[in-house]
């Protein structure tokens, strides 16, 4: 996974210096990625920007680019818990030597998670779910499935909020077409930042990559830039 490490420690630098400027009070407004706000329900819209690098039998690795979108959603429960969910889908084309095959990307994700509020505006969120990643070439789907658990950190201060996360999927099912490679657990690192514009829209950047798994793609870099509507 190319540059994977470099590209986490750029992610975690980038969301350091976005909270150093952001200031000393907490918003009274509240944003969806902020779940010390207690934002109930919210959705949000993305463009999607992912490169990957595939591990192709007999094709050594490649590097490949896909380009799509990014739904997320949730509401929260009560004491802290939350239900959260996202669906990722990116396309691009493959040329194995000979004439191009389209190919899209999958990412799945429904996450109860809980949020533990600590001083001068940190969380820490962790949660357990199911998560889906599936990759379709040519008509194959080479998939993995089963728990997703995440942990991470989250700030918000005045109208600037952020985190940074890992997420694991426990493969516990996986589907693979003929001669390619298995499905197995994937571990990513993502850093985000938003900031809220009014009280019920904010925009966010994402920063992802993937530092767990030999998967057929792996993930190098993931670039999502959106819009947050709470209601």
């Amino acid at each position: 996974m190319k540059n994977k490490y470099y590209i986490a420690t750029l992610s975690a630098t980038v969301l350091t210096c976005a909270m150093a400027h952001a200031g000393d009070t907490l918003a009274t407004a509240p944003t969806a990625n902020s779940p010390t706000a207690g934002i109930s329900p919210y959705l949000g819209v993305s463009g999607v920007y992912n490169d990957f690098t595939l591990s192709a039998p007999g094709a050594g690795s490649i590097s490949e680019d896909t380009t799509g979108f990014k739904v997320v959603g949730g509401f929260d429960l009560s004491h802290g818990f939350s239900v959260d969910g996202s669906f990722e889908k990116t396309y691009g084309s493959l040329a194995l030597g000979g004439p191009s095959t389209d190919f899209s990307f999958t990412d799945t994700r429904v996450i109860v998670n809980y949020t533990h509020e600590l001083e001068q505006g940190f969380s820490l969120v962790g949660g357990l779910g199911y998560g889906y990643l599936g990759v379709d070439i040519a008509g194959i789907t080479i998939s993995s499935e089963g728990l997703m658990a995440e942990a991470g950190i989250r700030y918000q201060s005045g109208q600037f909020f952020g985190g940074l996360q890992y997420n694991h999927l426990f493969s516990m099912h996986t589907s693979d077409g003929p001669g390619t490679l298995p499905g197995e657990d994937v571990g990513a690192i993502e850093a985000f930042v938003g900031y809220q514009i009014n009280e019920n829209v904010a925009a966010t950047l994402s920063v992802e990559t993937q530092v767990v798994g030999d998967s057929l793609l792996e993930k190098d870099l993931g670039i999502a830039l959106g819009l947050l509507y709470s209601f």
